[in-house]
């Protein structure tokens, strides 16, 4: 093994420890608190949302940059697709210039990472879905509490089902995955 790579795992050994640590503390202390967006190694991160970049995905800013977020379980129309310029819209109608709390499922390298975005009491998620802006991929996720939604909505042909079918949205989220890995399914 390469002295770069034992480097490079010493000091995320050390950097998870430490942030193991504080967690730790701040639990066994009663005290909560919310991450900053430069805390990519916690379970939740609070930012303001500086852009929308699809109908699912945002950036926030971070310290050294800008943190790429994925809405997980979930899969938007991309580009010159159909119904694509309506979910971005309503996806920045939502969350754009707000506050938004990640709940992270999943990291895709340092500057990228899954998760389910609330905006205040409203999950975003769910609310895409429920709006027929975006696709639930059952196959990558988590939770299934968004199925009755797009149930409902392929039912009526609303939004991007008008035009849209179930095999579709299978192919699109094969192509792009809301997730690092698929869920195993028991």
């Amino acid at each position: 093994m390469s002295t770069r790579v034992s480097n490079a795992r010493r000091r995320l050994g050390r950097s998870l420890a430490i942030a193991w640590i504080a967690r730790s503390a701040m639990l066994s202390s009663g005290i909560v608190c919310a991450a900053t967006p430069s805390a990519v190694a916690t379970d939740e991160i609070t930012a303001a949302v500086v852009r929308v970049v699809s109908g699912d995905t945002l950036v926030v800013p971070q310290r050294d940059g800008e943190l790429e977020i994925r809405l997980a379980d979930i899969g938007a129309p991309q580009g010159s697709e159909y119904y694509a310029p309506a979910a971005r819209q309503l996806l920045s109608n939502m969350i754009l210039n707000k506050t938004a709390r990640v709940v992270v499922t999943g990291r895709s390298g340092p500057g990228r990472i899954f998760g389910r975005v609330y905006a205040g009491k409203l999950d975003v998620n769910m609310a895409l879905v429920q709006r027929a802006a975006a696709w639930m991929c059952l196959e990558y996720a988590t939770q299934t509490d968004y199925l009755p939604y797009q149930n409902d909505a392929i039912r009526f042909r609303r939004g991007l089902w008008h035009q849209t079918t179930t095999f579709d949205a299978l192919i699109r989220c094969r192509e792009r995955p809301p997730a690092e890995h698929p869920v195993s399914k028991p």
